[in-house]
């Protein structure tokens, strides 16, 4: 036994380090390992964070693309909209000014002592009975033609001569503040004086907006939107009237109903400012100053006539 022992005890002290150096080298090997493998679960943490980011990075890009295009669409959509009124206030403007400068009456005037031509089966009257008859047809005889007749005022066309050197959309000149005076303020006075106020300023910028009642803008307007008035009611007169057509400030989304007789007498002040703005921007060629004039004064026909009660109805 105890040779067994001294001969087990020599071969433990030369295999234990062996098996030492054994162990240690496998745990310096699951060293390395773990620490491959944490290496690479930090690179695809890595790359995880990065296809992250850049996903998100480009799906903000692709919002921030939906969002410009949809801005551009509608600018260019409100400038569409600007351009059709535009046109449709060149086209009135157009219209108004060949009414204006076609003559009244095909007809040719007599030249003196020239006598009217005696047609055959002429009636004489030759007895007393028809004297009722003869004083008849001696009226409508002696009844003289009347003309449309213009002649030019020589202060105000001056007044326009002097705004036309240097035009300006300012109340201080003479020209638009005689006008103001005249014209603009008494046709757009209005039982409600703040929403008459409020119109005149957006006229003056060109924001205020006249649309059928059953005209639907692009985009939709929200449920939330403000209506006053009604198509039974006019927002600005407060009577009891049809409206067929509302009107809006800007991009504001709030509505006010307006009559005919409101309605008219809106659009004839936005005429005005937008012949005069043509002016401002050089848009009205091929015309001297007295033509401009006569222009200028058909449009303040047109206000006079709607302060007055006298308007178009579009049917």
């Amino acid at each position: 036994i105890h040779p067994f022992k001294s001969w087990l005890n020599e071969r433990m002290s030369h295999t234990f380090p062996v098996f030492l150096f054994c162990f240690s080298f496998l745990y310096s090997l699951k060293d390395e390992e773990c620490e491959r493998l944490s290496k690479v679960r930090d690179q695809l943490g890595q790359e995880l964070e990065e296809l992250t980011a850049s996903l998100f990075e480009e799906a903000h890009k692709m919002v921030h693309e939906a969002n410009l295009k949809q801005a551009t669409a509608e600018k260019q959509l409100k400038e569409a909209l600007g351009k059709i009124d535009v046109l449709q206030a060149e086209v009135a403007a157009l219209k108004t000014l060949v009414l204006s400068t076609s003559p009244t009456s095909p007809c040719k005037e007599m030249p003196p002592g020239h006598k009217a031509p005696f047609k055959k089966g002429h009636a004489r009257n030759k007895s007393t009975s028809s004297a009722m008859l003869g004083s008849q047809q001696e009226v409508a005889v002696t009844q003289p033609i009347v003309r449309e007749c213009k002649e030019v005022d020589s202060l105000l066309f001056n007044e326009f001569k002097v705004w036309k050197e240097d035009p300006t959309l300012e109340r201080s000149c003479s020209f638009l503040e005689r006008i103001y005076r005249e014209d603009i303020y008494p046709c757009l006075t209005f039982s409600k004086s703040e929403l008459g106020s409020a119109i005149l300023e957006a006229v003056e910028q060109n924001t205020l907006s006249v649309e059928p009642v059953g005209f639907q803008p692009l985009p939709v307007v929200k449920a939330s939107a403000v209506e006053c008035g009604g198509p039974k009611k006019c927002a600005l007169c407060g009577q009891t009237k049809t409206c067929k057509h509302r009107i809006k400030f800007g991009d504001s989304s709030s509505y006010y109903y307006v009559s005919p007789f409101c309605r008219y007498r809106i659009t004839s002040v936005c005429n005005f400012f937008t012949y005069i703005r043509y002016i401002l921007q050089g848009l009205v060629k091929q015309q001297d100053a007295e033509q401009m004039f006569w222009e200028v004064m058909q449009l303040r026909k047109e206000m006079s006539n709607a302060k007055l009660g006298y308007y178009k109805d579009e049917l």
